[in-house]
């Protein structure tokens, strides 16, 4: 009973000091302890009954994943408890793995080799499709950014190894005991805090040259934005959001994610009723380009040309849907981009050459169900009169490592659109929000964001947020926003540290695997 109640405070202890320690809640100090008690509780069942271990590390890891992303069951209660529970249950490798290697390896070793096999988690967490990298322990540090400018070396990753280095150093002092060992999490705690304030860049000079962008947070009930018959009403509606900020000086107009909800084959898109109202604002304003979501469609010519998502009309033909960001100006539309970084099982069923027949199981959020088609690469929507914008799609601005390809290839200022009103007034909107003010950092680009219910907002290269709005309200605002040429490390190398930790990760798990197998050789 006595490891039973361990058990269950190491659990409790750990959920509650990393939920405490999240967004939007402003305690990011509190990640730096939270994956304590579970380290402990792991070394406190060697001796006493090692089968509880498991039981009460998913539960720590089902409680922060339950604290910290509940909101989910709004927009699906069925793909809640499946994303709940199989989160928690992938999160637990890193400590299963850190369990074995302490069999074969010192504690020592095995403590670097913990740290190693949870940073290769994260990047696979980025990389395949199950991706789902919502709670990457550096993301706890997005509403303190100032704490975290070196994000422009490391990305995401840098911050998760700082937490980690903490978590396990200080975990290491427990065990020994000496005194003189508090020099190294100390060190590990504050090197990264004087780093970021070296790398804290000055503002922008008021006199330089901007980018001047009218924001539109239209304010739709998400579930209803698709009912037929409203299309051109909610255009309307845009437009005159819109004219409430735009003047002469204005260069582009940002919508959010599927605000053009008539259904556009994208062969035809030019005949377009919503198109035709955005042309007719354009040459009202000649020098104005306007970025919007939209949900449009392509036929394939025939079925052996039809990509892995292609669904079947009742006539045969095949086309793919897609969730699409478009630019327009005054020669039409000038660029396309199809959403790359898909929701899991809501837009997309994961690996479809396998599992395409469970397509039509695909969550419904109030547009097509069944799995979108995807462009597989970043665009940026490239103009000569005004600044190259990254057209990051809801989702996607959740992946650093993903976005900065759209800086390299040459955007200039990073615009988000997005609809996060599934989700209520939770956390989840707030958590999505706090989370593009790292992209800022990662890549030096001002973030302009449009969201359909809040928060739309501008965030400075500093990841400080200059703007806001109120959520579920509906409103316009102008942001003079300053583009930029400069180039990051993160943004020329991308994420180093996941993938070198991934690659050490594996080795050392192929090794401690060989290394039990001699062992069990030699005992035989």
């Amino acid at each position: 009973m006595n490891t039973h109640r361990k058990g269950l405070s190491a659990a409790l202890l750990s959920a509650g000091l990393l939920s405490l320690g999240w967004p939007p809640l402003q305690l990011p100090f509190l990640l730096f302890f939270g994956l304590i008690p579970l380290l402990w509780f792991e070394d406190y069942t060697r001796q006493h009954r090692p089968g509880l271990y498991f039981p009460y590390l998913y539960l720590g890891l089902f409680l922060w994943n339950l604290a910290t992303t509940w909101w989910v069951w709004f927009a699906s209660p069925g793909g809640a408890i499946a994303m709940l529970l199989a989160n928690s249950l992938l999160m637990c490798l890193p400590f299963l793995l850190y369990r074995s290697a302490r069999n074969i390896l010192s504690t020592d070793r095995a403590l670097v080799a913990f740290v190693l096999y949870w940073l290769g988690f994260e990047y696979l967490h980025h990389t395949w499709e199950l991706a789902y990298p919502w709670l990457s322990l550096g993301n706890g540090f997005a509403t303190a950014p100032r704490l975290v400018q070196f994000y422009e070396y490391t990305g995401v990753s840098g911050g998760s190894l700082w937490i980690l280095l903490v978590n396990v150093l200080l975990f290491r002092l427990t065990l020994s005991g000496e005194r003189m060992r508090i020099v190294l999490p100390v060190a590990a705690l504050l090197l990264p805090l004087i780093l970021s304030l070296i790398l804290l860049p000055a503002p922008e000079p008021e006199a330089e040259e901007s980018t001047r962008i009218v924001v539109v947070q239209p304010n739709i009930d998400p579930y209803k934005k698709f009912d037929r018959g409203g299309e051109l009403g909610q255009v309307r509606k845009f437009i005159e959001l819109a004219r409430t900020r735009l003047d002469d000086k204005t260069d582009l107009l940002v919508f959010p994610e599927t605000a053009i909800v008539e259904y556009m084959d994208e062969d035809q898109m030019q005949h377009s009723a919503s198109i035709g109202m955005l042309m007719d604002l354009i040459r009202e304003y000649p020098d104005l380009s306007i970025v919007t979501g939209a949900s449009t469609y392509r036929f394939f010519p025939d079925e052996s040309n039809r990509s892995a998502t292609a669904r079947q009309t009742s006539e045969g033909y095949w086309y793919d849907s897609y969730n699409t960001a478009l630019l327009i100006n005054s020669g039409g539309i000038a660029e396309t981009y199809h959403k790359s970084k898909l929701v899991p099982g809501v837009e997309r069923m994961p690996y479809p050459r396998i599992f395409g027949f469970l397509e039509y199981f695909a969550i419904d959020m109030g547009g097509i169900t069944g799995s979108l088609g995807m462009d597989g690469e970043a665009k940026s929507f490239n103009q000569r009169s005004t600044a190259n914008v990254a057209p990051l799609i809801c989702y996607e601005s959740v992946f650093g490592d993903y976005a900065r390809q759209f800086v390299q290839k040459g955007a200039q200022l990073v615009f988000v659109i997005t609809n996060d009103g599934w989700w209520r007034d939770t956390p989840g909107y707030k958590q999505h929000m706090h989370y593009a003010r790292l992209r800022a950092i990662e890549t030096r680009r001002e973030v302009i964001r449009s969201a359909n219910t809040g928060i739309s907002c501008h965030i400075n290269k500093r990841g400080e947020i200059l703007h806001r709005t109120k959520w579920w309200e509906a409103d316009a605002f102008t942001a003079d926003a300053h583009p930029s040429d400069i180039q990051t490390f993160f943004t020329r190398n991308g994420d180093g540290i996941g993938k070198t930790a991934s690659f050490l990760a594996v080795f050392l798990i192929l090794s401690v695997w060989v290394r039990s197998r001699v062992l069990k050789n030699e005992a035989s």
